[in-house]
């Protein structure tokens, strides 16, 4: 899994990682480009950046969690960051939550930003269900990401880090499975801004996430 990264303190090591998972054809270059780094040295927040790469074939195979670990969180404990905050955007967004729903200890927080929220088949089970309240996913001994992912963020005690903070498109692809997410969070944790698929918007929620999260991330 490639990962560079960005420090937002020149010189100094912070105590906080902001660690960012990219989309299924991004790369990790792809944040630097569109000013994510630069957005958070603008907001004066002190965090150092991991920019990583995401793909779909490790959902399928069962690895994104393992390499995220391997890749992203072991990496930042080693050099000394005390605190790890996680956001991704789309395909990123998920692999996020799937790292939470088995390692939530690990994390401060998790930032989703137009999230991919699974594929039909999940979410045809929740609307069969009647909507997030009455389902009840059932994961089998193996593992389920995408079902641990929905598990976690439905059944998670809100009063306990990691804090989630949800960032969608109105004219997002996935605006609607994006908006059962949603619900499952509380209100005040979510912003919907004009905008769709891609870097346009998801810069401008990258700056609405630093606007809103300054004070938890210092």
């Amino acid at each position: 899994m490639r990962t560079i990264l960005a420090s937002a303190a020149e010189g100094r090591r912070t105590a906080l990682l902001l660690a960012l998972l990219g989309g299924s054809l991004t790369e990790p270059e792809d944040f630097v480009r569109e000013g994510f780094p630069q957005a958070l040295r603008d907001r004066g927040i002190a965090a150092d950046l991991s920019l990583s790469e995401m793909k779909m074939a490790w959902f399928a195979d069962g690895s994104v969690v393992s390499r995220i670990r391997d890749s992203v969180v072991d990496p930042a404990k080693a050099r000394g960051h005390a605190r790890i905050w996680m956001a991704g955007i789309s395909l990123g967004a998920l692999a996020a939550l799937c790292y939470a729903a088995r390692h939530e200890d690990d994390l401060a927080g998790v930032t989703l930003i137009t999230p991919y929220p699974a594929t039909r088949e999940v979410l045809r089970e929740i609307e069969a269900a009647g909507g997030l309240s009455q389902w009840r996913p059932t994961v089998p001994p193996e593992g389920d990401l995408e079902r641990e992912a929905w598990r976690w963020l439905i059944g998670r005690d809100s009063r306990r880090p990691p804090q989630v903070r949800c960032y969608l498109a109105s004219g997002d692809r996935f605006a609607e499975g994006q908006r059962q997410m949603a619900q499952a969070l509380d209100p005040a944790c979510v912003r919907e801004l004009p905008g769709g698929h891609d870097w346009a918007a998801w810069r401008l929620l990258w700056s609405e996430f630093l606007r809103d999260g300054k004070a938890v991330l210092q």
